[in-house]
């Protein structure tokens, strides 16, 4: 087997580099030398070059920490940024890396490895500064794409982006046969590599360690591709839910992959049947990391539709069942931050009235307020507006009114659209200013809008992201409110 010009490179050229860095920055050689000792992993980026590169191509890398969550370092460069450090227990970590340039490797790395990072044809090379590996150790699917297939991507790589421009333009493209064959020749790739792996744990190249892990990831990437159903262009969701229940924890244990490919079957599935899973799940017994991992993303999907009071008694029912408290902290954090600040946006109303959210809240005290997030580029809410408009027509008398609260910048183009669109009324219409200063806004994300917020009588938000207008569910909603009342 050929080895590749790194794989020769002598050991000392990397410790005489973290001997340069020493003489250059005592932090960094610090964190270099305690790496073996410590629970952590650190990676070392072997030049500002090299960052540089990494920060044009919006690169990540993703890795599920001790309390399984998954966590993404960004490239943000800066001195501070030169060493990464993943803080870990475990024995094995899988790391993924991704850019814009639709790149992904995954690698498999120890606890208390120093790894340099290297640019090489344009994507990472990773070199071990404390241990003597061969170069497939840790490029083991950089090499694959090389030598293997002779591209940048793999063959599975290749099918799902042809998956999603179909997805994309489903009404343009007519892409069955060849999503089909495409799918046929990327399980037939997997059973190569794997023939592959076998011949480079001969050649004394690979560890057994390696070659687990890699071989299990593949035995299951051939189901995952199986699921893919070229001919109705959807997911086979009953497939892929035996393909995840039935594989063996170990190798995959606390992996990106499992986890991935867990949060695509919750994302599939409508939340009626996610929940059927796991109910059914639950009632088999004690539920296994897996099945963990099924209940987590379930509840991430769930909890962003609920009311503060909805949310808290789903998680009252599934919290206790998690892997542990750490991803139930992570699933309230965003409706605990909400609960606890103030809603300090500025506003200004029709013809350059001004007041703030908090002296709204105050004039509309008594009533139930239905908030409508929205600016003036988003389509959506646009098309919104009919619905909003019905809703509020039907249930004003009820004690229930709508607020249109734009988050535009250009507040003349507000005014026009508002207009426009029959939502410029007097006292319900209005644009947010200084929204760089309203922390409130901050923790709202309005960058996800159309957004729909509800507020109690006394004030206080107790819906985050309420149905849409011109839904059954948001006239449920206040239905239920205003019967409670």
């Amino acid at each position: 087997m050929r080895k590749t010009r790194s794989a020769s490179r002598p050991v000392s050229l990397f410790l005489a580099i973290a001997i340069f860095w020493a003489c250059n920055s005592g932090e960094k050689s610090d964190i270099i030398g305690e790496a073996t000792t410590q629970g952590q992993i650190v990676l070392v980026f072997a030049d500002s070059l090299s960052m540089q590169f990494f920060q044009q191509r919006k690169s990540v890398f993703k890795y599920l920490d001790d309390n399984k969550l998954p966590l993404e370092t960004p490239f943000k460069g800066g001195e501070l940024e030169t060493n990464l450090v993943i803080p870990t227990e475990r024995e094995h970590l899988d790391l993924v890396y991704r850019d814009n340039s639709q790149v992904e490797f995954t690698y498999l790395l120890q606890k208390g490895d120093s790894i340099l990072i290297q640019e090489k044809d344009k994507k990472p090379w990773l070199t071990s500064i404390n241990r003597e590996h061969s170069s497939y150790h840790y490029n083991l699917e950089f090499l694959r794409n090389t030598e293997l297939f002779g591209k940048h991507f793999s063959k599975a790589q290749d099918f799902y982006f042809l998956w999603n421009e179909t997805k994309m333009f489903t009404f343009e493209l007519a892409m069955e046969e060849d999503l089909k064959r495409i799918r046929d020749e990327a399980i037939q790739g997997i059973q190569k590599e794997l023939e592959w792996i076998d011949s480079l744990v001969n050649a004394g190249l690979l560890s057994m360690e390696i070659k687990k892990f890699y071989t299990s990831k593949n035995a299951l990437e051939c189901k995952k591709l199986e699921a893919h159903d070229p001919e109705n262009l959807a997911i086979n969701t009953q497939m892929a839910v035996n393909s995840f229940l039935e594989i063996e924890d170990s190798p995959l244990a606390y992996s990106v992959y499992l986890d991935e490919f867990s949060e695509l079957i919750i994302s599939t599935q409508t939340q009626e049947e996610s929940r059927a899973l796991i109910d059914e799940l639950i009632d088999g017994g004690d539920l296994n990391s897996r099945e963990k991992s099924m209940l987590f993303h379930f509840l991430q999907k769930e909890i962003p539709n609920l009311s503060f009071e909805g949310a808290d008694e789903v998680l009252a029912h599934y919290g206790d069942k998690l892997a542990n408290p750490a991803q139930l902290v992570l699933l309230n954090s965003s409706n605990e931050v909400l609960k606890g600040i103030e809603p300090d946006i500025e506003l200004m109303g029709l013809r350059k009235s001004f007041s703030s959210f908090e002296e709204i809240l105050s004039q509309k005290k008594g009533k139930y307020l239905y908030v409508d997030l929205w600016a003036a580029w988003c389509i959506p809410c646009i098309k919104a507006f009919p619905g909003a408009l019905t809703l509020n027509q039907a249930y004003k008398g009820k004690g229930v009114e709508v607020i249109f609260l734009s988050v535009d910048n250009n507040y003349k183009f507000w005014e026009e659209v508002a207009m426009k669109y029959d939502i410029a009324i007097p006292g319900q219409s209005f644009v947010a200013i200084k929204k760089e200063e309203s922390e409130y806004l901050k923790a709202l994300d309005v960058a996800r809008i159309p957004r729909y917020l509800i507020f109690d009588p006394e004030g206080k938000l107790i819906h985050p992201n309420a149905p849409r207008p011109g839904t059954e569910g948001i006239r449920k909603v206040l239905d239920a409110l205003l019967q409670i009342r």
